[in-house]
């Protein structure tokens, strides 16, 4: 067989679209093959994924739109798309999202949601059912491994070891690691937001660190008791992935009951990925962050347990 060429596509042929997604754990890598990869991706698996396939006007059986396609762009493709072509898929546990019984054609596909922990999603990229899979044939049934960059959940703990009175202080923490950057990104911003509840008042300064390490950060807080308070790294830019940052919130007990406190981390970097994620729900893990009640105290007479939220978006 000589090399793939437009003529040998069987236009009447039915294919596929089977979209992999897995956590980015470096810099991306070169363009696919189309078949599956061998060995797999390293990276975990995303559940919850959504994309989006378009197919586009465009004959492939004519050279001239293989043409084309060799200088079309997403955007671009974007003004070409088949009115009523539209199919939307969802990744399964296995982070696969698989689009069948699909006419031979060029398809733009989109990520069009993804979990809260996804800090970038992957960009519009087109696909040819079929694609020439480089041994001199076509391949009908297309694996794409488009990857996302994801964040952990952050997590926040209270410190109450001192803490038997109405008039003592308690010390929050919330930490994030942060997500991994691609060559030449950085990151923008890194903060937290938290909206202490009546009952508490906030005590200055808040710290943060980095590794262990202290670093410069701005607070601000308003309110009664200043009890609104914002906060963000100075210096984000200077910041790589995989590290540690951690913020300290003083706050001192005014009232009896339970103690609610709710707060935001934001991530985002310099290509326009971003995140905003909740701490883990203290219900599920026995005590804040999933720590076993070992925030329990009494105040004023009234058992009080120190809740706590942390949410976070793209």
């Amino acid at each position: 067989m000589g090399v793939t060429a437009p003529g040998d596509i069987d236009a009447n042929q039915q294919g596929s679209i089977i979209v992999h997604k897995h956590k980015q754990q470096g810099p991306q890598g070169n363009p696919g093959t189309g078949q599956p990869e061998n060995p797999p991706p390293r990276g975990d698996a995303i559940a919850g994924v959504e994309f989006k396939i378009q197919k586009l006007n465009l004959n492939l059986t004519k050279n001239t739109d293989w043409e084309t396609l060799k200088t079309l762009t997403p955007d671009d493709a974007k003004n070409r798309v088949v009115m009523g072509s539209e199919t939307i898929k969802t990744t399964n546990d296995n982070g696969e999202a698989t689009f069948s019984d699909l006419a031979v054609g060029a398809y733009l596909v989109t990520e069009t949601n993804a979990p809260d922990n996804v800090v970038k999603k992957a960009a519009p990229f087109i696909v040819t059912v079929p694609h020439p899979n480089g041994n001199n044939a076509w391949n009908y049934n297309v694996h794409v491994y488009p990857k996302n960059t994801v964040s952990a959940k952050p997590s926040k703990t209270l410190d109450a070891t001192n803490a038997t009175k109405i008039g003592d202080s308690v010390t929050w923490t919330i930490t994030q690691v942060l997500p991994e950057l691609q060559p030449g990104e950085t990151f923008t911003e890194v903060s937290f937001t938290d909206q202490l509840q009546e009952g508490l008042e906030y005590v200055a300064p808040t710290t943060a660190q980095v590794d262990g390490t202290e670093v410069d950060v701005t607070i601000t807080s308003t309110g009664d008791g200043g009890r609104n308070l914002a906060g963000h790294l100075d210096n984000p830019e200077n910041l790589t992935g995989g590290q540690t940052v951690t913020f300290k919130i003083t706050t001192k007990v005014n009232g009896s009951g339970k103690i609610v406190n709710t707060a935001k981390v934001k991530i985002e970097t310099s290509d326009g990925g971003g995140t905003t994620q909740q701490t883990p729900d203290p219900g599920q893990g026995g005590g804040p962050g999933g720590a076993p009640n070992r925030a329990n105290r009494c105040w004023g007479g009234c058992c009080s347990r120190a809740k706590h939220h942390a949410a976070s978006s793209r």
